[in-house]
């Protein structure tokens, strides 16, 4: 039988979370024949590689593991896409897991349907699988829509976790993730986009997402630690929109602008206001100045007091003096402060209304 799916699962040192990611898998027998399930063993160092086989031993017909050299999350993403054979592509980190029944209906539901991209909800789990968030999305229901229909301020939170390609989409495009480094997953989410053309959502909530597992490279001091990194890919990212923002669809222009623009917003707020340092300031400056070389309508968006991603970025001020922190800013750093001190939560963004359906 021909693959339907291909679910590709990068995993690093993850024996502690990847039976429950791929028990998650384990579907009707009919279902198990039309899935591929790629595990992607990065170098592991711990048991992930010997859990993975058992379940190709025992599944044969669906899972397969592939042992390679570490090269982070994006080397498995690219490795993942030159194995895969099913029609459509997913990434699954090893760390998350389905909601099983759902999933089982979404692999029969892919067998019917004929578009480039599909759209799920998905919620946050913590470590004792208790629902954190949920997300739901307010999209066409029973018919096929493009990407010009998806309302802006929902265009932020579609992650990696929402996202089923077709897979010729990002294979006609020779897409490749950058290697070697964290945060590459918003890659994912943004350049395969420039193919999309049809759409379908699959409303129910399927992806449980864990957030706030030690290590994370979303806890706040390895996001701290790793900018860097997250200004590689954002230049990353400045570039390939740049080269095609001429030449896309308009709807592909409209949604990767939108993505763009809510993927940079956390990035100034979060080292101009709450993890400040001179070291991090010089490379958000370097930063800035791509954006302004390679995108100057979203540089000049991101040249207001305010924006609708999260609030006072002071984005004016600070490239008016030279890109030097202004005593407003030091002030607002230091009251991020004590509302850290005084047991604020370190992130909360704000959920619009039409991401709340239930």
């Amino acid at each position: 039988m021909e693959k339907i799916l291909t679910i590709i699962i990068p995993t690093y040192n993850m024996e502690k979370y990847l039976r429950k990611c791929l028990d998650s898998l384990i579907v009707s027998d009919e279902n198990m024949e039309r899935l591929e399930v790629l595990v992607i063993n990065d170098g592991s160092k711990d048991s992930s590689s010997q859990i993975a086989h058992e379940y190709e031993s025992k599944y044969p017909q669906t899972f397969r593991v592939i042992n390679k050299e570490n090269g982070n999350y994006g080397s498995c993403i690219n490795r993942g896409l030159k194995e895969a054979t099913g029609k459509y592509v997913k990434v699954l980190d090893a760390d998350d897991y389905y909601v099983n029944d759902v999933f089982n209906s979404y692999v029969s539901y892919l067998q019917n349907v004929d578009v480039d991209l599909v759209i799920n909800d998905f919620r946050i789990v913590d470590e004792n699988d208790k629902e954190t968030e949920t997300y739901t999305f307010d999209l066409p229901l029973d018919r096929e829509f493009t990407l010009s229909d998806i309302p802006r301020e929902m265009i932020v939170w579609l992650w990696h976790q929402t996202i089923t390609y077709k897979r010729e989409i990002p294979l006609s495009i020779n897409y490749k993730q950058t290697e070697g480094i964290s945060y590459t997953d918003d890659e994912w989410v943004f350049e395969p986009m420039v193919g999309v053309q049809s759409i379908l959502y699959f409303p129910y909530i399927m992806y449980n997402y864990l957030l706030g597992r030690e290590g994370q490279t979303f806890a706040p001091q390895v996001m701290k630690a790793s900018f860097d990194k997250r200004v590689i890919v954002g230049m990353s990212m400045i570039k390939f929109y740049s080269g095609i923002q001429d030449t896309c669809s308009p709807e592909a222009k409209y949604f990767m602008s939108e993505k763009l623009t809510g993927r940079l917003s956390p990035i100034y707020k979060f080292y101009l206001i709450k993890q400040y340092s001179q070291e991090g300031n010089s490379q958000l400056k370097d930063l800035d100045l791509c954006l302004k070389k390679y995108t100057t309508d979203i540089y000049r968006n991101f040249d207001k007091k305010k924006n609708r991603f999260g609030g006072e970025f002071y984005i004016t001020a600070w490239r008016h003096r030279g890109y030097k922190i202004t005593m407003l800013q030091r002030i607002r750093q230091l009251k991020f402060k004590i509302h850290l001190l005084l047991g604020g939560e370190f992130r909360k963004m704000h959920m619009p209304d039409n991401l709340r359906r239930i």
